[in-house]
Parts: C-alpha cells; sequence; structure tokens
C-alpha cells in the first residue's frame, strides 16, 4: 500500500472519523441486511416454507463457515499490517489460506449432514450442487476478508458499495431466475452474490491502493503473530458454534417451517445487531492505527453504540409485528415473540460486541477464549434445554448468552491497567521510554548490602531512561527517610504492616487484617476494589497508586524472596509478593532485579513463587541454585535469566583512610571480620566464639582484626553491633569495632585497604573482592556459595554451621601461602563478572521495547 504523511490528526478529527467510518460500516450492513431481508421477502413468495427453512439453513451454514475459514487473519490484517514492501504479500497469502480452509470446512459441512442434517442430504448426493456449495463457501470467505481490508485501509465505503449495493442487488434479483431449481436457487442466489461482490473487491483494492497479487517479498508478519491469529480463530470458533447449532436444533426438533421462522426472526434482529458491530469494527481499526488512542476511542465507540442501540432495540420490538408481515401471516403469528426477545437481545449482543473487541486491542486473548466459551455454554444449553417450551425460548437462550459473555468481557477488560482507561499507550503501544518507574521491596539504607543494590539499581534505572521519574516503596518510614539518592521515598504496604516502631500486638494485627484485605484487591473486579481504598491507610494507598500509575516496576534484588515454614514464611512471601501480584494484575512490566530465589518450605509456597515469577516480564536469578529452585516451582526458561548480583557494579569512590582512623600503624595488616545473628543460641555461641579465637589469633600474628558492622538496623533485632558487642566479650582482649553507622561508600573504603576480609555478610565479601581484596565466607544462604563457585573461589566457602576455631585457623593459615593464586583467580574472573552486573541496563531498556526473552 501507498506510504501517506499526513499531520496528526486532533482528537475531535480522529471522533470523527469513528463515527463516519462506522456510518459506512452501519450503512453496508443495513443495506446488506435490508436487501436480504427483501430477498427473503421474495423467498416467502416465490417459494414454500419449507423450501425457505432448507435453504436458510444451507446459506446460514455457507455464511457461518465464511467466518469459520478465516482463521484469525481478518483481524490479524487490521491489527498487524505489513510494512509497504511486504503487505502485497500478506494479503495475497491471507487469500489463499482462507480460500483453501473455506474449501475444506464446506466440504466437511457437506460430509457430515448425516449427522446433523438428514433433511438436506438431497444437495450433499448431487455432485453439481454440492460442488457449488464448496465454492460458494470460498468465495464468502474470500469476501470477508477484502471487507476486513478495506476497514484496515479506512475506505470502509468500499463495504457499503460492494456488500450494500451490488451484492445484495444481485442476491435479490437470481431468485426470480431461478425458482425451478427450488431451495437450491436460493442457494445459488446466495452464492453469485458472493461471487461479484470478490471480484468488485479486488478490483477496487487494484484501484484504490495499487494491490497485486503476490506470494513473495517483504515481511507479512503472518508467521510473527500466529498466535494472536490462532487464539482469533479460537474465539471465533466459539463465537460461531451457538449461530450454526441454534437454527440445527430447530430444523431438527421443531422443524422446517419453525426453522423458516426463526431465521427471518434472526435475520431482522440482524438489522440492530450489526449496529454495534460495524463501530466495534470501526473502533477496533481505529485504535491498531493509532495505538495512543485506547481509552478515548473506546468511550467514544461506548457512547456511540447507546446512542444508536437502544433506540434501534427499542424500535425493532414495537415494530416487530409490522416488520414481519410482508412474510406472510404465518410469519407475523408464529415469530413476533422471538423478534421481541431479539429486539432485547440487541442490548446484550453490543455489550458482547464492543467488549470482545475492546479486549481484543488490549491483547487479553485468553479472556477473549474464556467469554466466548461462557457463551457457548449458555447459549446451547438453554436452547438444547428449551426446545419444547416454543421457539421464543431460543431468542431468551441467544439473549442470556450474549450477556453473560459480555459481562465476563467487560470484567477482564476493567481489568486491564489504568493507562489504558486514561487514553494511554495500552497493552499493544509501540515501545517507548518509561516516564514513571517504581522500585518496590527496597530495605533499609543501614543495610549496607541492601542499600548499595538500591544504588546501583536507582543509577542503571536512571541510566535506561534519562528523564523518567523514580520512586521507592521499600521498608524506610517515609517521616524519616523522606528520600534515598534523589528518589522520593513513599513507604510500602510490607513496611507498615511489619513497622517496627509499633508493638507486636499491633504489628500481627496489621498483618493479619492486611491479608484478607490484600486477597480481596488482588481477586475483586476493579471497580469493587476502588472501593476499598478508601478504607486503607494512607502509606498502603500510596504504594498501591504508585504501582497503579507506573510505566515499569521493578522489584530490587536481595534475599527476600523466601519462605521458612510455619505461618512467619507465608506471611513474609506474601507481603513480598503482593505489590509483584498488584503489578501483574494491573498489567505494568515487572521486571525482578538480580536476587536469590528460595528456599521454599511448603508446596503453596512454591506455587505462588512460581506465579510471580512467571508472570513477570524478566526474573534476573544471581546464582545457578536460585535458577534450580525456580525450575522447582514450575518455571523454566523465560522469563528467567541467569545474572549476577549488582553488588559488583558498586564502585563509589573513598578517601579515607582507615588506618589512621583505627589507630593502626601504616604497614600493619588489617583484617575486616564481619558477622550476624542467625543460628539458634547454643550454635549461635559456638559461631561466635569460634570468630572470637580467630580475632585473638589475628593479633597474636601481628595483624589488626576488626569487627565491622554491615548492618546496622535494630529492626527485629539484626544490629551486627549486638553480635560483635557478644563476639568482643569473648576475645582475650577488647578488639578493634567500629561502633558508628558508616557512610556506605567509606565502608567500601575500609574493605579495600584490608589484607583480606573474613567475612559473614556476603556484600561485605562482595565490597571486598571489588576491591581485589581476598575473603573468605561464612555461607549462611545459598547465594555465598552460589557467588563464589562462579567466581572459582567456592574453596574459600564455609558453612555458618560448620563454623570452628580449627576450621577458620586452617582457611586463614592458607590465605596466608595461597594469597597470590587467590588474586590470580580473582582477576581472571571477576572483569567478566563485573561487567555482567551492569547489564541491567540494557535488559530494562528490552523489557520496556517489548523484547523481553528467555535466558540468553
Amino acid at each position: 500500500m501507498a506510504d501517506v504523511c499526513v499531520a496528526q490528526p486532533r482528537r475531535a478529527d480522529q471522533d470523527d472519523r469513528v463515527t463516519r467510518n462506522s456510518a459506512y460500516l452501519m450503512a453496508a450492513t443495513v443495506g446488506t441486511a435490508g436487501l436480504s431481508f427483501l430477498f427473503w421477502v421474495a423467498a416467502a413468495h416465490l417459494f414454500s416454507p419449507a423450501q425457505v427453512g432448507q435453504a436458510a439453513s444451507l446459506t446460514n451454514a455457507i455464511s457461518l463457515i465464511a467466518y469459520l475459514s478465516l482463521c484469525g487473519l481478518n483481524s490479524t490484517l487490521v491489527r498487524f499490517p505489513a510494512a509497504p514492501d511486504g503487505r502485497h504479500a500478506q494479503i495475497s497469502r491471507a487469500m489463499v489460506v482462507v480460500f483453501a480452509v473455506g474449501c475444506l470446512l464446506g466440504t466437511g459441512y457437506l460430509l457430515g449432514l448425516p449427522y446433523y442434517g438428514a433433511r438436506l442430504l438431497t444437495v450433499r448426493d448431487d455432485p453439481v450442487r454440492a460442488s457449488l456449495i464448496v465454492l460458494f463457501c470460498a468465495l464468502a470467505t474470500v469476501n470477508l476478508l477484502t471487507d476486513a481490508l478495506f476497514v484496515s485501509e479506512r475506505i470502509p465505503q468500499y463495504n457499503t458499495l460492494v456488500d450494500g449495493v451490488l451484492q445484495g442487488l444481485t442476491k435479490l434479483g437470481l431468485p426470480f431466475l431461478l425458482t425451478g431449481l427450488g431451495t437450491f436457487g436460493l442457494v445459488t442466489a446466495t452464492g453469485g452474490g458472493y461471487a461479484l461482490a470478490v471480484l468488485a473487491s479486488l478490483w477496487f483494492l487494484r484501484r484504490r491502493t495499487g494491490f497485486r497479487f503476490r506470494l513473495t517479498a517483504g515481511d507479512t508478519r503472518l508467521r510473527e503473530q500466529l498466535g494472536f491469529s490462532t487464539a482469533t480463530y479460537v474465539s471465533s470458533l466459539l463465537n460461531l458454534a451457538p449461530l450454526l447449532v441454534l437454527p440445527m436444533i430447530v430444523l431438527q426438533r421443531l422443524g422446517a417451517a419453525a426453522a423458516a421462522y426463526y431465521f427471518v426472526a434472526f435475520q431482522i434482529a440482524n438489522l440492530a445487531n450489526a449496529l454495534s458491530f460495524a463501530i466495534s469494527e470501526s473502533m477496533f481499526a481505529e485504535v491498531s492505527a493509532d495505538q495512543s488512542r485506547f481509552g478515548p476511542v473506546l468511550r467514544h465507540s461506548a457512547r456511540l453504540i447507546a446512542l444508536v442501540q437502544l433506540p434501534a432495540a427499542v424500535l425493532l420490538a414495537a415494530g416487530s409485528g409490522l416488520l414481519l408481515q410482508p412474510f406472510g401471516g404465518a410469519y407475523a403469528d408464529r415469530a413476533q415473540g422471538l423478534l421481541e426477545v431479539l429486539a432485547l437481545g440487541a442490548v446484550a449482543v453490543a455489550l458482547n460486541t464492543w467488549a470482545s473487541f475492546a479486549i481484543k486491542l488490549a491483547g487479553r486473548m485468553a479472556a477473549l477464549i474464556g467469554s466466548n466459551v461462557v457463551y457457548v455454554l449458555v447459549t446451547v444449553g438453554l436452547a438444547a434445554g428449551w426446545p419444547g417450551r416454543g421457539l421464543v425460548w431460543f431468542g431468551w437462550a441467544w439473549f442470556l448468552g450474549n450477556l453473560a459473555s459480555g459481562l465476563v468481557a467487560l470484567v477482564a477488560l476493567v481489568r486491564v491497567r489504568p493507562a489504558v482507561g486514561r487514553g494511554g499507550t495500552g497493552p499493544s503501544a509501540p515501545p517507548s521510554a518509561p516516564q514513571n518507574v517504581l522500585v518496590v521491596n527496597a530495605y533499609v539504607r543501614e543495610n549496607a548490602g541492601d542499600a548499595a543494590l538500591l544504588a546501583v539499581c536507582l543509577r542503571q534505572v536512571r541510566t535506561a531512561f534519562p528523564g523518567s521519574r523514580v520512586s521507592i516503596a521499600g521498608m524506610e518510614d517515609r517521616a524519616l527517610r523522606p528520600s534515598f539518592d534523589g528518589a522520593p521515598n513513599l513507604g510500602s504496604i510490607r513496611r507498615y504492616v511489619a513497622d517496627g516502631a509499633i508493638g507486636t500486638p499491633r504489628r500481627i494485627l496489621r498483618k493479619a487484617v492486611g491479608f484478607p484485605l490484600g486477597l480481596l484487591c488482588l481477586l475483586l473486579p476493579r471497580t469493587a476494589a476502588r472501593l476499598l481504598l478508601p478504607l486503607l491507610p494512607a502509606e498502603v494507598r500510596r504504594e498501591a497508586a504508585a504501582v497503579a500509575e507506573a510505566d515499569l516496576v521493578v522489584s530490587m534484588g536481595g534475599g527476600y524472596f523466601s519462605a521458612g515454614p510455619g505461618p512467619d514464611g507465608y506471611q513474609n512471601l506474601f507481603y513480598v509478593a503482593l505489590p509483584l501480584l498488584l503489578t501483574q494484575r494491573l498489567r505494568v512490566p515487572l521486571v525482578l532485579a538480580p536476587q536469590s530465589f528460595g528456599p521454599f518450605a511448603a508446596p503453596a509456597q512454591r506455587r505462588l513463587a512460581g506465579y510471580v515469577v512467571r508472570h513477570a516480564s524478566m526474573a534476573l536469578a544471581r546464582e545457578d541454585l536460585s535458577v534450580d529452585i525456580l525450575a522447582g516451582c514450575g518455571v523454566r526458561g523465560a522469563p528467567v535469566r541467569r545474572s549476577v548480583d549488582s553488588g559488583f557494579a558498586f564502585a563509589p569512590r573513598t578517601k579515607a583512610d582507615w588506618h589512621a582512623r583505627l589507630g593502626v600503624a601504616p604497614g600493619v595488616p588489617l583484617v575486616a571480620v564481619t558477622a550476624r545473628q542467625w543460628l539458634a543460641p547454643r550454635e549461635q555461641e559456638v559461631y561466635e566464639r569460634a570468630l572470637a579465637s580467630t580475632i585473638d589469633a589475628l593479633r597474636a600474628d601481628g595483624s589488626a582484626a576488626v569487627l565491622v558492622p554491615q548492618v546496622t538496623s535494630g529492626y527485629l533485632g539484626d544490629d551486627d553491633r549486638i553480635v560483635e558487642h557478644r563476639i568482643a566479650g569473648y576475645c582475650a582482649a577488647p578488639p578493634l569495632r567500629v561502633n558508628e553507622q558508616v557512610d556506605l561508600g567509606e565502608l567500601k573504603g575500609l574493605y579495600a585497604q584490608c589484607s583480606f576480609v573474613l567475612g559473614t555478610r556476603f556484600h561485605s565479601v562482595i565490597f571486598a573482592l571489588t576491591s581485589l581484596v581476598p575473603c573468605i565466607a561464612i555461607e549462611y544462604e545459598h547465594k555465598t556459595r552460589g557467588i563464589m563457585r562462579d567466581l572459582g573461589l567456592e574453596p574459600w566457602v564455609l558453612p555458618i554451621t560448620e563454623v570452628s576455631a580449627q576450621r577458620l585457623s586452617s582457611l586463614v593459615e592458607r590465605m596466608r601461602t595461597e594469597r597470590q593464586d587467590y588474586l590470580r583467580t580473582l582477576t581472571d574472573r571477576l572483569p567478566a563478572y563485573v561487567a555482567r552486573a551492569e547489564e541491567l541496563t540494557e535488559l530494562l531498556r528490552t523489557v520496556a521495547g517489548g523484547g523481553a526473552d528467555g535466558p540468553p
């Protein structure tokens, strides 16, 4: 198709275009339906009710087979048109596919007539008539595809000309010439209309768009959008099933005459149903052409449907008797009640049609299929159970099926992220740099390791998206810590329920109340969930609002995505996962920054973790064991990627002379020791006494050992200074200690000036390794061994449960004799490892661009 450069239209112009294009499509549909109405009026006078009923079943089947044969390609050509160099081939290949499928399904329909249409076998047994039926199916399919092309090119006036005039007039005139063919005369008239429509459409496409039939050249995007086409096709199969099954039930259970009454009433009702379909189709084309208009176009089309559909339904119900009179007295007597119910059903059809097109635009293909499953089950189920009550109950089955399906689709639509409703880019918008980025599950700056991860994360987000607004929802009290590195701190749901400044009973109460409220926010329809927000505390509302307004959410790295046994493990995992689940429900892209996953003590915990990770845009695991744990949670491959702890990218500039600051003479080897509370009291004491003995031994050998608190947070008693105070008491003489809270960069500078580090807190090990300082690592979680293994340093890892003075002494002695080998291994592996720690910047851009993929 030709490239055309146009100025960006104003909103009013775009709304006018939706209205104008809808008017053309409605005119096409009304013209087609009006001429079809006259066609069946003529048929009712020229043919017997039995012949009309049989012809109606056949022509209805041809029409439905045509829709079935589209394979979703009609929507794909509108939603995802190929670039100009591949558009001709895209259209040509689609035509070949749908023509072939139309022939195939038409043949299958005829072969299956003994099972569902025994009264039509005379048509199948005539080879010429059977061949024509198959051809008519294929031509009807191509005609529908060309209709979609006119919509895609935003020239729907040709739908009016081709379908509303040429096809309808041809079909109307032929029955007078074919009365001698009986039932097949009506079928041939319908097929002749399709044939002329296809020829006219191809001619107009060539004249208006320059279309040339070619099967090669350019990227057609058909293979790329196979998933969309397949999902659309499946939903079409489900959507059309009642249209095919209900006439068959009427024919088989109530007879051919009743089938004629049903068909005529249904065709008249389609005059009203076609209005909402035309508007929704125009909406689909308009949003596909300009995806930033998702919200405004949906709202405008909904208003337009309400404006035309409700009066049409009322007029149809009021005039049902009058509209049936031209068909004869029997039709007016037998079909009026049915037509009145179908007129009421037009409102339900409008809801179902609009909501289905909307969720298809939003990319909610599973919801689209689900709503159509409901439609089939309700409509066919009720129709099959009610034939004994009379023809009118088939109308009620139709009404209730569409209403149920429309409500399901509407619920799915209101769960689409708020940016859609605001007229934002919507789920299928072209990739653009996020303007609002929210970092969730951040911890506190008193934990130096987590503070380093947050600092690196903020830097990488800002590098990936310059000018974006970055906010933090973490564990710091907003009143005391309003920001971190220039990013505003919002507080969080997790901090609110675990606030260390309140008493234990209040914390337990907050967690107990927060759990059901969190579940309600996740499970209720969004409109209902909004009613809960005013009842929630301000801090909880802030994080929920920030998630809703975010274009990207990044969950902080660290070791918190795990769960131990018992209620405490469940509540920890739930409150870590809650903002992530809210993010996913609102369809905001979610990245789990490099972190450890697991362990998880219970199957339910693994299922929850697996669900969260599986639905993330990307999940970065910082060691192989985490990848294995996620595989045990049912997540293998995408979106999980093997990554590196972001602490390796933390490189502040420091100048402090720690020898002087600690009062240690220049040239005296400095050894930093970090410790933490982790074990049961007896085992903890064994661990602490072993560290004290090692400190005494280091001092006896002429080194200066200093106890360094990596974490100084009082929350849950996790202040390393408490442990180090006890260790100092076990020492023969008071050791050197850093008692004050030290700036993050200064702390890393301390490790950089050490001879080696004996570290339990693993980020103290990382801080030292990135300064090319050897470390002995005491392992309390699997992250320690996993990362040291990556660096070829696993022999220098000692499990915390196996710590003893003897084993520590052995490792210290080895450090003295094998130091150079250690440094050679480190310098060989570290540069590539640090480079990988910087990959998050590009990975974030990949996710924002819609290109998140599986592991490299």
